[in-house]
């Protein structure tokens, strides 16, 4: 257990715990920063509302007993904005997608302790597309990337990856180096 701990110092960051032998990771993909940038502005935001609150109501030298309750008051809002604001850093930090020579995995986080963990090779992949929507995505390189297979699953959508044509480039690129027989990139 403990090897497992330290693991996290020596192991690379292009390896896996379920990577099989002769494996080798090409791309590790997460939502784009603009997913998590904004959700942590707002918060920043809304973190001086007690700030500004102090500001303009307490306008006197004196102590009153408001103001324990209103510190009370302040921590606890406090701490709902850092548990807020560590589940959603939490959800984009495990939500991951790992692109290998061999398959394609998705880490999906769906709360803190519910994970689904879907698992195509590349082999099965029939088609990738790219889907942007809105002028934020395209002004700042983002979308989705569709991967049809003819599995029982039929698609995987990967949501808000940068660059998602490259991706698709590239996932294509390992789709037709395996049908050609070659080494993949």
């Amino acid at each position: 257990m403990i090897e497992q701990l330290f693991s996290i110092f020596t192991k690379s960051a292009l390896s896996f715990q379920e990577q099989e032998e002769g494996e080798r990771v090409i791309l590790v993909l997460r939502q784009h920063y603009f997913v998590i940038v904004l959700p942590l502005t707002l918060f920043a935001i809304v973190a001086l509302f007690p700030t500004i609150i102090w500001f303009v109501f307490h306008n006197t030298p004196q102590y009153t007993p408001l103001e324990e309750v209103f510190w009370f008051v302040s921590s606890v809002w406090y701490l709902l904005l850092w548990l807020i604001a560590f589940y959603h850093l939490t959800m984009y930090t495990l939500n991951i997608v790992i692109i290998t020579n061999h398959r394609i995995i998705e880490f999906e986080q769906l709360k803190l302790f519910n994970r689904k963990v879907a698992e195509l090779h590349v082999h099965k992949v029939q088609d990738v597309s790219t889907h942007t929507h809105g002028l934020i995505e395209t002004i700042l390189s983002y979308g989705d990337i569709v991967v049809q297979t003819a599995a029982s699953k039929r698609e995987f959508i990967f949501k808000r990856i940068p660059n998602p044509e490259d991706v698709k480039d590239t996932i294509m690129q390992l789709v037709n180096s395996k049908i050609s027989g070659t080494e993949p990139l």
